[in-house]
């Protein structure tokens, strides 16, 4: 504990140190140069000097030449990005960056994501993922039958490391499997099903579960009044056990639609902001 606290402190003291950290944190690898140009420090030998600083939070892989966290580095990201949220948090009415948001929910909130691309998808979703299977929670990912092949490649390309956690930690399943029973989307059996898995993870030894949900699946079949239901009864917060990121492609829905699915979530998040609703 001791030498943590000691790579910690040396982690924390340097602006540019705490900006090698965040970059890892937001990229997952970057090669020397690369972190150079992200810090905006120019003098080579200067910034040598912190990266070796960082020694026990940052390693260089030597097959691709380039950094990333380790374990306890990821710990000071974390960390770093705490401090930054809850200073920010001091600002009333002030809408956050959504990654870093998304990062920050914890057990019991329940969001929505509205999305006109694939690409604001994966970043938003991504991280919301990525600092669950970091505070050792069971993660889900819910995607539309046909794309859960591109989904995996994509989780690849976006550096989500899911192979580094215990068995179990990370699951992607079919959507249309999960909500849809013999062509039925029934709020109660969906919700019973959730608190089930719950059970399951936590009896591996699993501290919550958290899920990203692509929603489509509803519209695509006609079910979007079950779904506007399902969302209505699992309400704006849901079980401490379970955090939620529902995924709503903006093309898909109405404006009333839009009115009832704000209604029913906790925290949302459009247009590169996220808020807590009110």
């Amino acid at each position: 504990m001791k030498n943590w606290d000691d790579e910690i402190h040396k982690a924390l003291a340097h602006p540019i140190r705490r900006r090698i950290i965040e970059c890892l944190q937001e990229k997952h690898t970057l090669s020397f140069y690369e972190l150079l140009k992200h810090t905006a420090l120019h003098n080579h030998g200067k910034f040598g000097f912190h990266l070796r600083a960082l020694k026990g939070l940052v390693e260089r892989d030597l097959s691709t030449k380039k950094y990333h966290l380790t374990r306890r580095g990821q710990l000071a990201g974390e960390l770093i990005w705490d401090i930054r949220f809850t200073l920010a948090k001091g600002e009333p009415n002030l809408p956050y960056e959504p990654v870093r948001y998304v990062r920050h929910l914890t057990e019991g909130d329940h969001a929505v994501l509205f999305y006109d691309t694939d690409d604001i998808k994966h970043e938003i979703s991504f991280p919301f993922l990525d600092v669950g299977l970091l505070k050792d929670e069971a993660v889900v990912y819910l995607v539309a039958e046909s794309k859960i092949d591109s989904e995996k490649r994509e989780i690849q390309r976006h550096g989500l490391n899911v192979d580094n956690f215990r068995k179990g930690a990370f699951t992607i399943k079919s959507a249309e499997e999960w909500y849809l029973k013999k062509g039925k989307a029934k709020a109660k059996t969906i919700i019973d099903n959730w608190l089930s898995l719950v059970k399951e993870k936590q009896k591996a030894g699993f501290i919550r579960l958290r899920g990203a949900t692509e929603m489509e699946v509803f519209f695509n079949y006609g079910k979007s009044k079950e779904l506007l239901r399902y969302e209505a009864a699992l309400g704006r917060q849901l079980p401490p056990s379970l955090c939620g990121l529902c995924l709503y492609d903006t093309h898909m829905i109405k404006e009333q639609q839009f009115i009832q699915l704000n209604h029913s979530h906790g925290h949302s998040i459009f247009k590169g902001i996220a808020f807590k609703m009110t």
